[in-house]
């Protein structure tokens, strides 16, 4: 079963360095950022998170947001003067699709993303949504920490 709450979260928690690639001038800037995040579905919740934003991770995200579970393909994609929009399919890997609509406005220091997903469970059709707001902390993310020796 395609799980649209991750693929929620998943948008929405990697949104932010895809605006990030937009226009030098016209972009977030890098570094430490606070992400609150909700998904509803019936029910909804609710997750604060902190994100480092990298330079050279930006790139990578330009395609528009994807993971490890779901690859998605945004044909349309934009991105300028304040204001993002994405739309396009998500597919497990099992072959299982969902549409997602997201859009939202950001400035050097603050972000907010809604998003929207079509897709089923069991042959029934839902439409879970999500929401971001990520606010710029600072420019210096904390120390990664050690690896432990094996």
């Amino acid at each position: 079963m395609i799980r649209p709450a991750a693929i929620l979260a998943s948008l929405l928690l990697l949104a932010l360095p895809a605006i990030a690639s937009s226009q030098a001038n016209d972009t977030i800037l890098p570094g430490y950022w606070e992400y609150r995040s909700k998904v509803s579905l019936g029910v909804s919740s609710t997750s604060v998170e902190k994100k480092c934003v990298e330079p050279k991770d930006i790139e990578k995200f330009f395609s528009g947001p994807s993971n490890r579970h779901y690859k998605c393909t945004y044909p349309l994609r934009k991105v300028g003067n304040g204001k993002a929009e994405f739309k396009g399919t998500c597919v497990d890997k099992r072959g299982r699709t969902a549409e997602v609509t997201a859009s939202g406005s950001y400035s050097p220091k603050h972000f907010t993303l809604d998003a929207r997903i079509k897709t089923s469970i069991i042959g029934l059709p839902i439409t879970p949504t999500g929401s971001i707001e990520a606010t710029w902390i600072g420019p210096t993310c904390p120390p990664k920490p050690a690896k432990k020796a094996k």
